[in-house]
Formats: structure tokens, C-alpha cells, sequence
């Protein structure tokens, strides 16, 4: 007996523990959150993720961390798939004034982030991989808020195909980059030129095959087989990233990929794209936010410097100015290219994918881009659910308010 539990108090907590405390304390967080009224749950799901990380009180140390990454995987992948499903090809292709938006509003961006980075003495290959990833807007934020509040409306779904758009366009921007990048390193020529095609074309190409296979077999469901959609969805996802991760493509960008072709394969009854994830969409919320949470370190700060906070106005003034360049095509006024300006604003999963990326493939340039974009990430998530929740309300397009709203 004294032997079992010698061996029983040797044991250290494992990835399972973890994950029991990540969702109750994350629940919990929420409640609260919930209950101060002011506090967006977003927020409050990070502070938990903060206060149970390494920087807090340790229970989710570097090992746990890691062997949760596929989790954070998951929840960005299905939250990306989501955010593909608003945007359907064909009418993307056709609608010119939001093609037009997206271009000046990256455009713009890109241009503002590049001079900022140069005149801070970076290098100009330095200086364009940070402006590209800086593109990038964050679709977890907006869509869990949205969701939560309830929020619908033209507004609230012409700036989520925004989102969709500018992380499209952060990630084309960061591949034509790349090659650049690449050979400052051991890369041969052929490595260069082929490496980053390989992963965006593969990535678009998983993405769609597997769209097209599942949408096929949705139409031959019938009325009293609708419930097996959820299935399908699931499947099409594990798949995704299951082939995504053994061929060594952008895990990031076949999401993506997946939910947009999904979308545009779509002619039956069984709408794939309208399948909704239930309570079931706070487990991954709660999951990635939790997560984000833990990796905050406020020592981050002073390693990056001031650039990173100039960065962060630079970013978000180059933004508004793009939205507002192109009122009079998109017929908004003021305040609503206010309200779309502050929904684009938040950073997060795919400047976090993109800089891994990097790190993974070139070392020593990830480290001078990781210090920049994570300080920025930091800012940006924390006052992205702020500023989330504020332009939705200001929108009239969030549901069910009163004088206590529910909060996001």
C-alpha cells in the first residue's frame, strides 16, 4: 500500500488535469465576467489563461503548454472554417466594392507598417514580413463576440468577410515575401522559389478537394439525415488538418480554404455551411483564449521596445484610413466605417501562425519579427474584445439588450 502510493504522489499533473481546470477556471472566468457586466468574457477567459500560466501560478508549464498546442489547433482551424463560410466565391469574385475595400484597406496597412519598420532601422525584408503579418486581422474575436451578443446585421457580415479577406491577403503578402526571407538562410534556390508556393498552393488545393468530397456526400442526405451534417463538418475538419500537418502546409490558410469552398460547392438542402457548433462553439473559445492567456508575458514588453506601440497605432490609423478612403463606394457613413474600423482592428490567430512559421523556417528572422508582432498581439487582444463589444453595440445590430446586456 505504501509502495502505490509512493508511486501515486510521484505522479506530476497531466495534459488531462490541465485541460479539466482549462475549461472549468475558463467557465468560470466567463460567469464572472458575465456578472461584472463591463467585462468582455474574452478578457476574462485570457486572465484565467494569465494567472494559471507559467508567468502566473505554473499550473500550465512549458510541457503542458506544448502538449496543448494541437487543441489551440483545432479551435483556430474550426474558427477559421467558420469565418470561410461567409465568404462565398463566386459572390466575392463579383462584388467589386468589397474587393476594393480589402485592397485599399490591406494596401494601406501594408504601406504604413513598412515605412514604420524601416524608419526604425529594421531592414526592408524585416520591415515587409511584419507589415504583411500585421495585415491580419483577428476572426476569433469577432466571430465569438458577434456570436454571443447576438449580433446581425449587413454590417457585421460584410466586415466578418472583411476579416476573411485580410488574413487571405496577410498570408498571399507573407508568401511572396517569404522567398526573400529564405534565402538569407541555408535554403537552396530551388528551396526559395518552390517552398513557399508549395504551401499555399497545397494548402488551397486540401481545402477544396475535401470541400468538394464532403459537399458531394451532404446532398444525398435526406430530410431525415440532416443531423448527421455536424458529422460531416467534423470530418471534413479533422482531415483537413490531419493531411494539412503530414504534407507540411498552412494549417492556417487550407482552414481557410476549406470553409470558402464549402461554402461555394454548396447546392442541396444540407447547407454544410449553416451547421452550427451549439453550446459545443464555447469549448473551443474558451479553449484558444484560455491558451492565448498563458503565453502573455509582460517582460515581452520591454524586450520589443516602444516600436511595437507605435506599431499598434500605425496599424490601427492605416485601417480606419482604409475603410474610410472608400466610403462613398461602400455607401457608409461615418459611423459606420467607425464601427468596421474597430472590428478589424484585433490581431491574434493568424499573425501567431505566421510568425511560427517563420520561426520554424528561418530562426533568426523569426526571433527580430516574433519580439514586434507578439508584444502587438498582446495589445491588440486585450483591447480587441473592448473595442469588439463597443462597435457592435454601436451598431444597432447586437441582440436582446437592455439595460444589463449580455456580455461577450
Amino acid at each position: 500500500m505504501e509502495d502505490f502510493l509512493g508511486q501515486f504522489s510521484a505522479y506530476e499533473a497531466n495534459s488531462l488535469i490541465a485541460f479539466g481546470v482549462l475549461l472549468i477556471c475558463g467557465t468560470l472566468g466567463g460567469i464572472l465576467a458575465n456578472k461584472a457586466v463591463w467585462l468582455p468574457t474574452i478578457t476574462a477567459f485570457m486572465m484565467v489563461g494569465f494567472i494559471l500560466g507559467p508567468h502566473g501560478l505554473n499550473i500550465f508549464n512549458t510541457t503542458l503548454l506544448s502538449e496543448a498546442e494541437p487543441l489551440v489547433d483545432i479551435a483556430l482551424g474550426l474558427i477559421l472554417y467558420k469565418l470561410g463560410n461567409t465568404l462565398h466565391p463566386r459572390r466575392l469574385l463579383s462584388s467589386k466594392r468589397m474587393l476594393l475595400t480589402s485592397l485599399a484597406e490591406t494596401g494601406i496597412t501594408f504601406l504604413a507598417v513598412l515605412l514604420t519598420v524601416m524608419l526604425a532601422g529594421y531592414n526592408l525584408i524585416v520591415a515587409a514580413l511584419v507589415a504583411s503579418i500585421s495585415i491580419s486581422s483577428s476572426p476569433a474575436i469577432l466571430v465569438h463576440v458577434s456570436e454571443e451578443m447576438k449580433a446581425k446585421g449587413p454590417l457585421t457580415e460584410q466586415t466578418k468577410n472583411l476579416v476573411a479577406l485580410n488574413n487571405i491577403i496577410s498570408f498571399l503578402f507573407f508568401t511572396a515575401v517569404l522567398p526573400f526571407a529564405l534565402s538569407t538562410s541555408k535554403f537552396s534556390w530551388t528551396q526559395v522559389l518552390v517552398l513557399p508556393l508549395y504551401r499555399c498552393v497545397v494548402a488551397a488545393a486540401i481545402g477544396t478537394a475535401i470541400a468538394w468530397l464532403v459537399t458531394n456526400i451532404a446532398r444525398i442526405l435526406s430530410h431525415d439525415e440532416e443531423h448527421y451534417r455536424f458529422t460531416i463538418v467534423a470530418g471534413s475538419i479533422a482531415l483537413t488538418m490531419g493531411i494539412s500537418l503530414m504534407l507540411n502546409v498552412s494549417l492556417l490558410f487550407s482552414m481557410l480554404t476549406l470553409g470558402i469552398a464549402t461554402k461555394g460547392f454548396e447546392k442541396s438542402h444540407a447547407m454544410l455551411s449553416s451547421q452550427g457548433l451549439s453550446e459545443g462553439a464555447d469549448l473551443f473559445f474558451i479553449i484558444l483564449f484560455v491558451m492565448a492567456g498563458t503565453h502573455l508575458n509582460v517582460e515581452v514588453f520591454s524586450i520589443a521596445g516602444a516600436l511595437p506601440f507605435v506599431l499598434a497605432l500605425v496599424r490601427s490609423a492605416a485601417k480606419f484610413l482604409g475603410i474610410f478612403s472608400v466610403k462613398r463606394l461602400l455607401l457608409y457613413t461615418n459611423k459606420m466605417c467607425f464601427i468596421s474600423g474597430l472590428l478589424i482592428v484585433p490581431m491574434a490567430g493568424m499573425a501567431i501562425g505566421l510568425v511560427t512559421t517563420l520561426q520554424n523556417l528561418v530562426p533568426e528572422l523569426g526571433v527580430k519579427v516574433s519580439s514586434v508582432i507578439f508584444t502587438m498581439v498582446i495589445l491588440f487582444e486585450t483591447i480587441g474584445p473592448f473595442a469588439t463589444v463597443a462597435a457592435l453595440r454601436m451598431s444597432g445590430e447586437a441582440g436582446h439588450f437592455d439595460e444589463e446586456p449580455e456580455n461577450a
